[in-house]
């Protein structure tokens, strides 16, 4: 309890009766759980913001490709326009017929990645067949193992397709452009796909109808 103003004596004969204000503070109930709430709100923000950007891996395929029939040089059927966004690879179709590309998988993140293959395999007119790795561009191709890709890192991949079994019906002579490609990969212990883009690159095969498609 506090009073408003000090007390005075007074002789009895001098008393003078006056009002006097007496204030009682309270103690305020301290919300105990609102830094909590604060505090978990905030750290759930930052893990969130930090797994995103874990399992978010900058991936490219970068510069041109390589692309070839049954061996490097062998460009029956292939025609490449370059131009100043970059190249676009046309291959013409054949029942059955093999093709292979070269590419240049870089990891732009600022985390070690693990690629652990290109899972999707069939792309109707063509399918992929195998993946082989190198280490140079023009290193000799070792059989496909998960390997880690680490900040800025580069790894050849060497990709086999091969069309569909099927006399392609072309149609109206549309090809169809390919931009991207899945791969599959593991970042801290997180399964993971994405479409990796083809920088500056586009690979194209004719459309139509396919009574045998790759599936």
């Amino acid at each position: 309890m506090t009073l408003t103003h000090p007390p005075v004596l007074f002789r009895p004969d001098e008393a003078i009766a006056a009002d006097s204000t007496l204030v009682i503070h309270r103690r305020r109930r301290r919300r105990w759980w609102w830094p909590t709430a604060v505090a978990v709100t905030v750290a759930v923000a930052l893990v969130a913001v930090g797994v995103g950007q874990v399992t978010a891996p900058a991936l490219s395929f970068d510069g041109g490709a390589t692309v070839w029939r049954t061996a490097p040089g062998d460009d029956a059927g292939v025609h490449r326009v370059d131009n100043v966004l970059g190249s676009e690879v046309t291959v013409g179709f054949e029942r059955s017929g093999a093709f292979s590309a070269r590419l240049a998988l870089v990891n732009h993140g600022r985390y070690p990645v693990k690629v652990t293959g290109l899972p999707d395999r069939g792309a109707y007119y063509y399918g992929l067949e195998s993946v082989e790795t190198a280490l140079e561009a023009d290193g000799a191709p070792q059989p496909f193992h998960p390997f880690t890709l680490r900040r800025g890192a580069t790894r050849w991949l060497v990709l086999h397709f091969r069309f569909a079994d099927c006399d392609l019906d072309h149609g109206e002579q549309v090809a169809a452009s390919r931009t991207s490609l899945p791969v599959a990969y593991r970042i801290y212990g997180v399964h993971r796909k994405e479409a990796v883009p083809l920088q500056h690159f586009a690979l194209s095969v004719p459309t139509g109808r396919c009574d045998h498609p790759v599936l």
